[in-house]
């Protein structure tokens, strides 16, 4: 599976946990915006995970 791919269902699970569990009520409008954003950041969200944890 490519990243963009795990990305993408990532975004679309979370999305579906918020309406099932929070009933929040997402518009496929908003989904396709959500969904986009993330494949288009998915890069610099990889970059920022792998960056070493910073102590406080």
């Amino acid at each position: 599976m490519k990243v963009h791919d795990f990305a993408y269902q990532v975004a679309v699970h979370t999305m579906e946990l918020l309406e099932h569990a929070h009933h929040y009520k997402i518009s496929e409008a908003h989904r396709k915006e959500v969904t986009a954003t993330i494949l288009k950041q998915v890069d610099a969200i990889i970059k920022k995970a792998s960056e070493p944890k910073k102590q406080k």
